[in-house]
């Protein structure tokens, strides 16, 4: 902070506070300090003992201090000017005795430029001076991969570097660019500058230590206290003109300790020197017959202490928030209680034991209050109100509990939910007092249901054994029949599958006969809905599962006998037509089925048996050769979006057959991947394998790679399969596609 002004000015001294209006402000700093107690009491004046007016000293310093550094900067000059090089150093330079413009005509420099030596122009960073970079599209290996004529995708001449493997690096001229630093001139400049930083000091001193410890001495200090002087200088301050008007003892006691320790290039700006007046009051207070406690208010706003400065009221307050919460949990904690024990509970008497408990605690609240003030007959006055609240409360809750007779009336009368609610608020069912009422409601819940699963947890809430269990049994194999009977004449089978699953944990042990009998009904409606062998051999043999009977153990012969039929392998035909691909199929499938549920050994081994021959005999038709159909349906392809290409890709390699006059008449694989196309390496060589083993029909191996020639390895080579000619291409020992047959490259 600077001031324009180089004289000192003085303030004229404001009249001294009113004794009488400072005792005013302080019992009124004293209320609303009290209100930011805990638990105030409602007229604070009143424990107030004395009021001691009285006014301190205080000053204040401000400094404004600027360091200044000497720094190089940089830039480029005008042209290629001659070198001088340096000219000046920044450790001759003194701070305070130049002026920047002077420093930066004295400092001003021409260098060569460094990173170019001042030629201008260095080595390309792109090719590193030699011009020419790797094609990025083959990577230098002058191949890449493009489309040859027929569609197929292969490995070509890169068409990118005109197999060259190189090309002209875009970057720069000749392996040389201009320099960045200066952009081709060779030169650079340097000069000095200044950079200054400015800081701000401040210190406040005062006639007693407490008063240093208030925040308004470090700001705002006009709004606490009256300014008497002010001085003022456009850089250090003198002990001389503060000695023109402050005491002079006071001055020599304190000068020293408003000297400010400075850096090297550090120098004082400015300086003010403010001298304050500061109105404070001191109050005595206690409660009842307590010690008094004496605090203290600063400043013409009465600033007053922390609230931890208090002893007697916060102490007081402590014990009334203590008791309030206990009382708070009482009011709230027992119809809580009520609450959770369940909806029984839930009436009009919780409601009015709640309002008597809430009375009850205000009144209580208001008699700590009144008794930790020392108020001890209108404490009393309190008591009394909160024990006659406290009465009904008591009766009230003697007449919300529940009874065993109450519960037997309700089951006796038809009130089925009244009762349940009665026993449920009574206790847990496992009781011995209440167990034979639990069992009474739960069988005339039971006999009133017509919901099987409603009946099953009435009988599972029930003793095995007891005489109302037994009577509940009975009702539920009725409803269940009367269901299930009803549910397979609409011929919904699903619905009467969950009837019987329902009462199965009840059913099961006094009943296994009924339920047999109807869930063999259940499977021969299912079996009557069935359209394919299968399905109906499952149903039937669950039926004959469910109840064996001589009917169903003859019709599940004869399906057995034609399953066996079905799966047992029959002589391939001469030609490979497409019916033939298809009953494949078709015995694969029925096979999978059959083996997934195993209900008779034979036809579980025939199914294995069959899917392996159908697969063996699928594997040996040739793709080369086959027509488009056969082609499609080998590949297991829904359809072909090329009328001439047929194209099957795995996770890792790519098969496409060629078509000629609907037939393939060759086969081409390469890697699915774009990343890697290698087709033998450890993850692609079992894809590949079997790949090719289906093109050709039988089993075949990869080839091994070349052996090198002329000390380079071939990258091509060709080799028959019966009537079939393979090429395989090589990137030293790496098999990076196969063509089979008459395909085009």
């Amino acid at each position: 902070m600077s001031l324009p002004s180089q004289e000192p000015q003085a303030v004229d001294p404001m009249p001294p506070a009113d004794a009488e209006a400072i005792k005013i402000a302080a019992v009124q700093a004293f209320v609303e300090w009290t209100r930011r107690l805990p638990v105030p009491p409602p007229n604070p004046q009143e424990f107030i003992r004395s009021v001691e007016p009285k006014a301190r000293g205080a000053a204040r310093i401000y400094s404004t201090i600027t360091e200044r550094q000497v720094v190089w900067k940089e830039g480029l000059p005008q042209g290629t000017p001659d070198v001088t090089g340096l000219r000046r150093r920044p450790d001759s330079v003194d701070p305070w005795a130049e002026t920047h413009a002077s420093l930066r005509e004295s400092s001003l420099s021409i260098l060569a430029c460094s990173p170019c030596g001042g030629s201008g122009t260095v080595s390309c960073s792109n090719c590193s001076g030699r011009a020419f970079v790797g094609c990025s599209n083959c990577g230098g290996s002058r191949k890449a991969y493009g489309y040859a004529s027929n569609g197929s995708r292969r490995l070509m001449n890169c068409r990118s570097c005109n197999a060259r493997g190189v090309v002209s690096c875009p970057s720069c001229r000749s392996g040389q660019m201009n320099c960045s630093t200066c952009h081709g001139r060779g030169r650079e400049q340097r000069w000095l500058e200044f950079v200054e930083t400015v800081r701000f000091d401040f210190l406040v001193m005062s006639e007693e230590q407490e008063l240093r410890r208030l925040v308004w001495t470090k700001a705002d200090m006009e709004k606490d206290a009256k300014l008497v002087a002010e001085i003022s200088a456009n850089g250090l301050l003198t002990q001389e003109k503060v000695a023109l008007h402050l005491p002079e003892n006071w001055v020599r006691e304190h000068w020293e300790k408003t000297q400010i320790k400075l850096k090297p290039r550090e120098r004082i700006t400015s300086q003010s020197f403010q001298v304050f007046e500061v109105p404070a009051a001191r109050i005595s207070y206690s409660i009842a017959d307590a010690p008094p406690t004496t605090i203290e208010f600063e400043g013409q706003r009465m600033l007053a202490p922390p609230p931890s400065a208090d002893r007697q009221f916060t102490a007081r307050g402590r014990k009334v928030q203590a008791m309030r919460g206990l009382l708070l949990a009482l009011a709230l904690g027992i119809p809580l209680l009520y609450i959770l024990r369940g909806a029984y509970f839930w009436n009009s008497l919780l409601v009015f034991m709640s309002v008597f408990l809430g009375a009850s605690a205000i009144l209580a609240d208001r008699l700590v209050q009144d008794w930790t003030l020392g108020r001890k007959g209108r404490a009393r006055s309190w008591g009394i109100g909160a024990a006659v609240s406290a009465l009904p409360v008591t009766v009230l809750a003697m007449v919300a509990e529940p009874s065993l007779q109450d519960a037997r009336r309700h089951l006796s009368e038809g009130r089925l939910d009244d009762a349940q609610t009665e026993l449920q608020a009574l206790g847990a069912p496992e009781s011995p007092e209440l167990q034979q009422a639990w069992a009474d409601l739960h069988l005339a819940h039971a006999l009133r249901e017509q919901n099987v699963d409603e009946v099953v947890k009435d009988a599972l809430a029930m003793a095995p054994g007891a005489p109302e269990r037994a009577k509940v049994e009975q009702h539920l194999l009725s409803l269940t029949r009367q269901q299930v009977v009803a549910s397979l004449e609409r011929r919904d089978v699903s619905f009467a599958s969950t009837v019987l699953s329902s009462a199965q944990p009840v059913l099961a042990r006094s009943f296994s006969g009924d339920l047999g009998e109807l869930r063999g009904r259940l499977h021969d409606t299912a079996h009557a809905a069935c359209t394919t062998d299968p399905c109906r051999w499952k149903a039937l043999f669950a039926a004959y599962t469910a109840q064996p009977t001589p009917s169903r153990e003859r019709l599940l012969g004869q399906l057995s006998t034609a399953l066996q039929e079905q799966l047992t392998p029959r002589p391939r035909p001469k030609a490979v037509t497409l019916d033939w691909v298809l009953h494949l199929h078709k015995t694969t499938a029925l096979a999978t089925e059959l083996a997934d549920t195993p209900h008779d050994p034979q036809v579980a081994v025939l199914a294995k048996q069959a899917a392996t021959w159908a697969r063996e005999e699928r594997e040996r038709i040739p793709l080369i050769g086959a027509e488009r159909e056969v082609a499609i349906s080998l590949l297991q392809l829904t359809a072909s979006s090329h009328p001439n290409i047929l194209s099957k890709t795995t996770e890792s390699v790519a098969l496409s057959c060629e078509l000629r006059d609907g037939r393939c008449v060759g086969a081409y694989l390469a890697g699915a991947d774009r990343e890697s196309r290698v087709l033998n390496n450890l993850k692609r060589t079992p894809v590949t394998k079997e790949l090719l083993s289906r093109v050709l029909g039988h089993p075949v191996e990869l080839p091994a790679p070349p052996q090198p020639r002329g000390g380079k390895p071939p990258t091509q080579t060709t080799w028959k399969d019966g009537r079939v000619t393979l090429v395989a291409r090589w990137n030293g020992i790496y098999l990076m596609e196969l063509r089979i047959g008459e395909v085009k490259p």
